[in-house]
């Protein structure tokens, strides 16, 4: 964890601005992840649980995790599952996120509908091909970070 906090504090970059992502297994089943995250949190940065939805979430772990954000597997949108069916199980994730004041990406956005689909629910934030493929690192600076 010093490590992390000194390239943090080095380069000047808010710790909420370096999200920990983790899966609920790791988290849950680890007594050393386990204290290594609270430490984390306690530093500043935020803790973002992964790919939910995809194996045996419980809704009684995310109460026991100090979490920021909920990122729904990109298995959700990306199913033979009529969207309809889809939109209720993000719809239900997303307002009771929202209950508990955490934030909700939703992974594997790649078409109109998804993006519809999302701003319909009031989820929070979209992550998929819709928007951007992965790029190398140059490609990101170029594109995004010019002036």
């Amino acid at each position: 964890i010093c490590r992390y906090v000194k390239i943090v504090e080095e380069n000047g970059i808010p710790f909420s601005s370096v999200p920990i992502e983790l899966t609920e297994t790791a988290a849950l089943y680890n007594d050393r992840i386990s204290k290594l995250i609270e430490k984390m949190v306690d530093a500043g940065f935020e803790l973002h649980m992964d790919d939910f939805g995809s194996g045996y979430s419980s809704l009684n772990h995310l109460s026991s995790l100090p979490l920021d954000v909920i990122k729904i597997d990109r298995d959700f949108l990306n199913t033979d599952k009529k969207l309809d069916q889809i939109r209720n199980i993000i719809l239900c994730v997303v307002e009771l996120s929202h209950i508990m004041n955490l934030k909700v990406v939703c992974e594997g956005v790649e078409t109109p509908e998804h993006v519809q689909l999302l701003k319909e629910v009031h989820c929070d934030y979209a992550q998929g091909y819709f928007f951007e493929k992965p790029i190398p690192v140059d490609a990101f600076v170029e594109k995004y970070c010019k002036k």
